[in-house]
């Protein structure tokens, strides 16, 4: 009894309530049904399974999609710039081959990038930005190979300049005409994909996205170029090197060491004859064979007040080039030649030792009768610095010096090149910066030279526009060490007119060293200054948009008075400005100017350091 009593007990300690046998039953039935519920209940419907493939199906669709467009961007990008590399060399057929082949990789990724899953993904904020970089560069890639690289390949031999000069330098004038309807053509359309380029915003949380588009564009803008200068060959080089009659040209060597608007002070010249593509210099002259003065020429009354009494710029050579815009500086030195020798040049031609050390960089040094040697590497600093060092007593065994250096470099262009390619791209950097320039006594010809790098023109529409110019104001070399950047900022398209700010920095890198007279300046009552060797004094003139008003001038944030001037419906603000060795001056202009459509230009002066431009100013085109 008293066991029964106690397993009692304990059942009612398991269970809480006291319960029957049936009880019992009926409660473990209860709970196994329960649980088997809850298994029913948590059975993925099919619905859901299908849903999931389909989703699984898109993703593996649109991976698959992904990579076929990369992989097609990517192939058609090396194909094309095979292609090219292939045109260049002359070798037709390889370039044909490798068209084609990035033809159809391109037309693989564009199909890619037009599917619906592409589309409804590239939609997706954030997630979807590295296919909108990727879609608009396949089809960049795609126009490139049909519409600029097919039809290069049939005018090969024009952009081979290995089969376009023979070895005696002497260039196929033919074979330029006959390609130029084409090389328009495909320059045009390489402008345009060019343009098209630079409107694609490369950013992308993919690095590899970003880094293929930055790559596209700056091989498309290199062609680009290429393309625009082989199609301005076309249009003017057979004319210009005597197709039909001999033609001859004036040659300056301007020094950077002494500023002038277009880059340098006259060091010398040479008269450059040319007939049926064949290049010879005729003579090679130092500037101190030409006289001070000759009757003057009429540009305009704006360049007589700006130029004329003060500089006697249309007849005094050294003040020739004053003016940036190239075109005055080629009908005065054309106008001083004749007079000074009777011969009337059909153009006048520009350059300067940093152009050399580009050309100097492709065919090798030269080796002057003493053993010296000039290499790409020396000559600017030998031509524009240590000459005056060396020479610094005897001004007339410098000038020889340096006759002799030019007459060297000359005598080895005329020469079997190596790689004429190369060639071309040395003498296309030298134009892009500036320090070659061209003027054509041919309106015909100049007209198509206008516009471009080598006119060296300060353009005369309202589009927005700053430059800034350096002339040197005390007779001396410093120069050489003398550093511009410019800063050109404008607010936005609203409105007729808009406040913009130009800020133009000269640096002087001179050492602080004592200096020869003839570097350090030939100070007179008009440009006398102080400070300590290396001490520069120049007249900076800033060029600003049509119809713009100066509000306001400060140097180092001090306000200042300007000078004002007119050239070519520019007005141009300008006053003198010492800078010593290691100090830089900075010369700040507020202004209203009209909001007026196009693109900013910002042309830098050449010289021998590089400076910098820096432009934020919305283009107004589409306002």
């Amino acid at each position: 009894m008293r066991d029964a009593t106690r397993a009692r007990k304990t059942i009612d300690t398991l269970l809480p309530e006291s319960r029957s046998m049936n009880e019992q039953r009926n409660f473990v039935s209860t709970e196994l049904e329960g649980t088997t519920a809850v298994r029913r209940r948590r059975r993925v419907p099919i619905w859901v399974w299908v849903v999931v493939i389909v989703l699984l199906g898109l993703v593996a669709w649109f991976g698959w999609t992904v990579f076929t467009a990369y992989k097609g961007l990517s192939s058609a990008r090396d194909d094309a710039l095979a292609a090219r590399s292939a045109i260049l060399a002359g070798n037709a057929d390889e370039g044909r081959e490798h068209v084609a082949d990035a033809t159809a990789a391109s037309s693989d990724a564009l199909d890619a990038t037009e599917s619906p899953i592409w589309k409804a993904v590239a939609a997706i904020p954030g997630v979807g930005s590295p296919l909108e970089v990727v879609g608009p560069l396949t089809g960049l890639v795609h126009d490139l190979t049909t519409e600029v690289l097919q039809p290069a390949v049939e005018v090969g031999a024009v952009l081979n300049p290995s089969e376009l000069r023979a070895d005696d330098g002497t260039i196929d004038l033919g074979a330029l005409r006959d390609a130029s309807p084409t090389l328009e053509q495909v320059s045009v359309s390489a402008g345009e994909l060019n343009d098209r380029a630079e409107s694609i915003d490369t950013e992308s949380y993919l690095p590899q996205v970003t880094e293929a588009g930055d790559s596209l564009k700056a091989q498309l803008d290199d062609l680009s170029g290429l393309l625009t200068n082989t199609s301005l060959a076309s249009k003017i080089l057979p004319d210009m090197l005597g197709e039909n009659a001999p033609k001859s040209y004036f040659l300056a060597f301007q020094t950077n060491a002494e500023s002038r608007g277009t880059g340098g002070l006259m060091g010398g010249f040479a008269i450059i004859d040319a007939d049926r593509g064949k290049i010879e210099l005729d003579e090679l002259a130092k500037n101190n064979e030409l006289r001070r003065n000759y009757d003057p020429i009429d540009l305009g009354p704006d360049f007589a007040k700006n130029y004329g009494n003060q500089y006697d710029a249309t007849s005094n050579w050294q003040n020739a080039n004053v003016s940036p815009h190239f075109p005055y500086t080629g009908e005065i030195l054309r106008s001083i030649w004749q007079q000074e020798s009777g011969q009337s040049v059909d153009g006048v031609l520009a350059t300067d030792p940093v152009a050399l050390s580009y050309i100097l960089g492709v065919v090798g040094p030269v080796t002057l009768a003493d053993g010296e040697q000039v290499t790409a590497d020396n000559v600017v600093d030998l031509t524009q610095s240590e000459a005056y060092f060396r020479f610094a007593d005897d001004n007339a065994a410098r000038k020889e010096y340096l006759q002799q250096i030019a007459a060297r470099v000359f005598s080895k262009v005329e020469g079997k090149i190596s790689n004429p390619a190369k060639l071309l791209d040395a003498i296309g950097r030298g134009v892009s910066e500036g320090h070659t320039a061209v003027w054509s006594a041919d309106p015909a010809i100049q007209s198509v030279l206008s516009g471009t790098k080598i006119a060296h023109e300060v353009p005369d529409d309202p589009a927005p526009f700053a430059s800034a110019v350096v002339n040197n104001g005390a007779g001396g070399k410093l120069d050489y060490y003398l550093e511009r950047d410019i800063t050109y900022s404008a607010s936005s398209c609203q409105g007729e007119t808009r406040a913009s700010t130009i800020s133009v920095s000269v640096t002087n890198t001179a050492p602080p060293q004592d200096y020869p007279r003839y570097i350090a300046g030939r100070q007179n009552e008009t440009t006398a200054y102080e400070g300590p060797p290396g001490t520069n004094r120049s007249v900076l003139s800033v060029f600003t948009t049509t119809g713009s008003v100066l509000s306001k001038a400060s140097i180092d944030g001090q306000q200042v008075f300007l000078l004002t001037a007119q050239e070519r419906n520019h007005p141009v603000f300008y006053t003198p400005l010492v800078v010593e060795p290691g100090q830089t001056k900075t010369l700040v202009l507020d202004l209203v100017e009209p909001t007026a459509p196009g693109a900013a230009r910002v042309p830098l002066q050449p010289a021998t350091l590089l400076g910098t431009a820096t432009v934020d100013v919305p283009d107004c085109s589409g306002s």
